[in-house]
């Protein structure tokens, strides 16, 4: 038996991680910032575990797991002893979290941890299985991410989407029906994203939900992908109903909307040209961070307090609830390839943070502006950029400062997925909205355009 430290390449040893951790996406968060521990037998790698620091003498223990074979000989045992030895002048806690499985918590149990505390609703958050009922109680939610094989090219390729889409849609449709415990004959619609989105992959999915309808005898429900976002939030908040303000922002669309009911949307502000969401990823490329950018951006800027480079912020005239990001986009590439070629020492910590508060500075105040020309007193954060602490963390101040409620959704409900588009179709399908085989996929469509 051999335990040695792994500095590079780490995900040469996924098999072994998704043994701990079944959802990639989720080990991307920990592994890079992690130190990691690969126990071979005979040479042969048979148990892993990462560690990360957390600060103020806290240790985590993010991954344990053993090779099936070699289960039942002590090796996750010798891994926590190997990190308690080499930790223990440096560190004066060693944590882990897992879930509520009895043979698992009595496995650390035996190894001397003792329960601490639960956080709630941590796997429907952050994991992609979960269901839906009603257009409000999550069943089923299966996810696939492309996220690993768009990144060796740093952005998304379309046809690379496409064809991964069509590779995985019908196992994952499987997968969510046996993880709901629902039978093909108790499907009564099927709903699926019609636009806006990157148009091969929309083709995808809306031509399988065809078949799919079509097969069945059921009626096949159109959604429009930024309506499917803002109802994310019925499925955190069962008592959210309209009316209400919602500002989305995702990769593809930044709008303002009045939620008037829930198939009646009227929009009030847009983005003219960029998404808040692809100025990010924009922005983390030039600094050389990993795709997507929105998360590695976020802990960038907390490395710093900003106020050092000054960036623009747009104001369109006569339209003061529409945002501009391409003037920011630029800006940023340009202090980018300056330094560059100038050999010049660019702080990129303090350039993540004066970028994202130029973001904020961006929606956030248009956001207030709209509830206060509208009237409303509720306001919804909705799509991939609410994932970001900085805007979330505006937004709670001053819907705070101003007596609104806001309502946020938990960071899984923020990105694309399944689960948000079924309870928007809950709600389109008791409206009467039913869609003919000659539906057709759109790359753009407004979010109050009649929905076919």
């Amino acid at each position: 038996m051999k335990i040695t430290r792994i500095t590079s390449n780490k995900k040469r040893y996924l098999d072994l991680l998704l043994l701990a951790d079944e959802q990639e996406d989720m080990i991307d968060r920990y592994l890079e910032r992690g130190d990691m521990y690969l126990l071979t037998c005979d040479g042969q790698p048979a148990a892993q575990c990462v560690v990360t620091d957390e600060g103020e003498g806290l240790l985590e223990l993010k991954s344990l797991s053993v090779e099936p074979r070699f289960q039942g000989r002590g090796f996750g045992r010798a891994l926590i002893s190997f990190i308690e030895r080499n930790y223990r002048s440096s560190h004066t806690v060693l944590q882990v979290g897992t879930g509520d499985v009895p043979s698992t918590v009595g496995f650390y149990k035996h190894c001397g941890f003792a329960p601490s505390h639960r956080v709630a609703n941590f796997f429907i958050d952050n994991y992609g299985h979960a269901i839906i009922e009603d257009g409000r109680k999550m069943l089923s939610n299966v996810v696939d991410t492309q996220i690993a094989t768009h990144a060796l090219y740093g952005g998304v390729v379309p046809e690379i989407a496409s064809r991964k889409h069509i590779e995985a849609i019908a196992a994952l449709t499987d997968q969510a029906l046996k993880e709901a415990g629902v039978e093909k004959k108790d499907i009564d619609a099927v709903a699926a994203t019609y636009a806006p989105g990157l148009i091969g992959a929309v083709l995808v999915g809306l031509n399988f939900a065809k078949s799919a309808a079509y097969a069945l005898n059921v009626p096949l429900i159109p959604v429009h992908h930024i309506r499917g976002h803002i109802a994310a939030n019925y499925l955190a908040f069962p008592e959210l109903e309209p009316p209400f303000l919602a500002l989305c922002m995702s990769g593809g669309n930044t709008l303002i909307v009045d939620v008037r009911d829930y198939t009646d949307f009227a929009l009030l502000g847009a983005t003219r040209d960029d998404a808040a969401g692809e100025c990010f990823d924009k922005a983390a490329r030039v600094l050389g961070l990993p795709y997507p950018g929105g998360a590695a951006m976020d802990k960038l800027a907390h490395e710093s307090e900003g106020g050092v480079y000054e960036l623009p912020r747009a104001k369109i005239d006569g339209c003061p609830l529409d945002m501009s990001f391409s003037g920011l986009k630029t800006a940023v590439v340009n202090l980018a390839h300056n330094a560059e070629q100038t050999g010049k020492q660019l702080d990129r910590a303090a350039l993540a943070r004066d970028f994202t508060q130029a973001v904020v500075d961006e929606l956030v105040p248009r956001a207030m502006l709209a509830m206060q020309q509208s009237g409303r007193k509720v306001l919804v954060a909705a799509g991939g950029v609410a994932a970001n602490s900085f805007i979330r963390a505006e937004l709670e101040k001053e819907c705070r400062k101003h007596g609104y409620r806001l309502y946020m959704p938990p960071l899984k409900l923020c990105g694309d997925n399944g689960a948000m588009i079924g309870a928007q179709g809950y709600y389109e399908y008791l409206a009467g909205a039913r869609a003919d085989w000659a539906l057709n996929a759109y790359a753009t469509r407004d979010i109050d355009d009649p929905i076919v």
